[in-house]
């Protein structure tokens, strides 16, 4: 037997523009609320004056891009997440077709260590990617 898939939800006709909201980390005592209020109303945030240097960000971002642009068969070697690593999730259940993926590592050298199998998230230095 065939069965039609049922037609896509229609789209609003005019989206409206959402303004992405900032978490200024030097106002210690309001962040935190204003943390939950975004993630509660937006589901995401950007953070400024966090202190971290752009020479530490610079890095991380251009690693995580190498991993990301790998093919899946070695991002997949990566994980499964337990509790670290790489996991993936199809999305889509309302029109937003698609894949989100993440790389989780832990801050605690101590708890776990992510660069047993870090040589599949870093070519280069894995124990430089994770710290």
């Amino acid at each position: 037997m065939v069965v039609p898939t049922p037609a896509p939800r229609a789209r609003p006709e005019k989206i409206q523009a959402v303004e992405l909201p900032v978490i200024d980390l030097s106002r210690r005592y309001e962040a935190p609320g204003l943390i939950v209020a975004a993630c509660e109303t937006h589901g995401f945030f950007k953070v400024i004056n966090h202190g971290v240097p752009q020479e530490i960000i610079a890095p991380v971002e251009e690693q995580s891009l190498r991993f990301f642009n790998k093919p899946s068969s070695e991002k997949l070697k990566a994980g499964p997440m337990n509790p670290f690593g790489y996991g993936s999730k199809n999305i889509g259940f309302n029109g937003d077709i698609g894949e989100v993926e993440y790389l989780l590592l832990g801050a605690n050298p101590n708890l776990f260590d992510i660069s047993q199998r870090a040589k599949n998230i870093s070519d280069d230095d894995p124990a430089k990617f994770r710290y």
